[in-house]
């Protein structure tokens, strides 16, 4: 009978110890996972959504720019929408996300994602600055084409590895 009653009374302790303890901990846990996922999903949309709008602007510039004076109020609409705060706000929110990735990302990630977003962000603010002061609508076509072949890609790019790293996805989970 005391076998009985001691084995009963552990199997109580342990139950509690193990209720009291490891319920907590293994909820502690899940919590932070959820979290750490609600972070990589916010990180993804909010560069999506930034780089392509960002993209979408350079682009119309490009667009009209490339038709030269028939394109001109086109063009100088454009122009003022990229200079607008919309722009600049949308160039802050891509670069405090890219800050952002260090809690999340691995390092040479975090590194990649810098990396890329000056390929994109800045080559664009570098690229229509220096075209709308000496630019031709060959120089436009140009910049245009890079937009809608190399850039688009880039930004594909971009969105996929940062997926991939932050483990996001169905093709993330089967790797």
């Amino acid at each position: 009978m005391l076998k009985v009653i001691v084995g009963v009374s552990l199997t109580a302790v342990l139950t509690a110890l193990l209720g009291g303890l490891l319920a907590p901990w293994v909820k502690g846990k899940i919590d932070r996972r959820r979290e750490e996922l609600d972070a990589s999903v916010k990180l993804v949309d909010v560069l999506a959504d930034g780089l392509w709008a960002y993209w979408k602007m350079a682009l119309r510039v490009a667009y009209y720019g490339r038709h030269g004076e028939r394109g001109t109020e086109g063009y100088l609409l454009a122009l003022q929408v990229w200079d607008g705060d919309d722009a600049w706000d949308i160039g802050a929110e891509i670069q405090k996300y890219v800050s952002r990735s260090k809690r999340l990302l691995p390092e040479e990630s975090q590194r990649r994602l810098d990396q890329a977003q000056r390929e994109v962000v800045d080559f664009l603010d570098l690229r229509i600055d220096k075209l709308r002061q000496t630019g031709t609508p060959a120089d436009w076509k140009q910049l245009y084409e890079e937009l809608m072949g190399a850039k688009r890609s880039a930004i594909d790019a971009i969105l996929t590895d940062v997926t991939r790293d932050l483990k996001l996805g169905r093709k993330a989970q089967k790797t």
